[in-house]
């Protein structure tokens, strides 16, 4: 499969492989659940309304009910769902904070947690995150999304060192803008906000301070996830992968 910026292929250890993905029904993660699919992964989407993951009680449940499908096995977990909170510390609440927390931090932890049992028995598995460009830079009010998704960074080069032994591979993504429903409205959001700092909506103005002047597509993000969890990537553990236009190479 070929998208409009060329990326095309096939990478080794995906067909027949049990994957769950976060956040699969739209942006990103449809965009990775889609491109596992292709490259003959078995794909098992996690999002609202069917799973919540703010319960954090059912998560254990979501997944055995996974593994029970495919004789205890899970392979890859995509953990790529997340909500974004445009806020300065003055004006956030308790509510936003554990929200932002739940979802972007507390979920897959759990998640993780709830794989790990499966991966070790096979002695072989790849968890991705998904964290951001806020991952490395600050960006204004944000400062609990940028806090939440450093902490899955760091979880990812520290969950390495634990099991990397046993054939568990962890990685990072770290994308930049991309052509998403939700990077539009935080758009909307900053400019509404903060018109002093955003005087505008304008999907140019977000453009302007990238130097290759425009946004990923999903697809481009997804090659990078799907890569890091196929076996074209058995050597790479702990890290954590800007991908983002060059944005924080200055």
């Amino acid at each position: 499969m070929t998208s409009s910026h060329g990326v095309s292929g096939s990478l080794p250890g995906l067909s027949g492989a049990v994957a769950i993905v976060t956040g699969h029904k739209g942006g990103i993660g449809a965009a990775v659940a889609q491109l596992l699919r292709e490259q003959g992964a078995h794909v098992h989407g996690f999002d609202l309304p069917e799973v919540d993951l703010r319960d954090f009680s059912a998560i254990e449940r979501h997944v055995k009910n996974v593994a029970d499908q495919h004789d205890g096995r899970i392979d890859i977990l995509i953990n790529n769902a997340g909500i974004t909170s445009m806020s300065s510390l003055l004006e956030i609440t308790l509510d936003e904070i554990e929200t932002v927390l739940a979802v972007n931090l507390k979920a897959p932890i759990l998640l993780t947690k709830a794989v790990l049992p499966h991966m070790l028995r096979q002695k072989k598995g790849s968890i991705v995150n998904n964290a951001s460009d806020q991952a490395f830079v600050g960006k204004r009010y944000s400062a609990i999304y940028g806090a939440s998704k450093a902490a899955m960074a760091q979880l990812t080069k520290s969950a390495t060192l634990d099991w990397a032994a046993e054939g568990i591979r962890f990685n990072c993504i770290a994308p930049g803008s991309t052509d998403t429903a939700m990077l539009r409205q935080v758009f909307q959001d900053l400019h509404s906000r903060y018109p002093t700092v955003y005087p505008t909506a304008s999907e140019d103005f977000y453009r302007s301070g990238i130097p290759m002047k425009r946004f990923a597509e999903p697809r481009e993000i997804a090659w990078l996830m799907a890569f890091l969890a196929s076996d074209a990537a058995s050597f790479i553990s702990g890290a954590v992968i800007p991908i983002d236009g060059g944005f924080t190479a200055a």
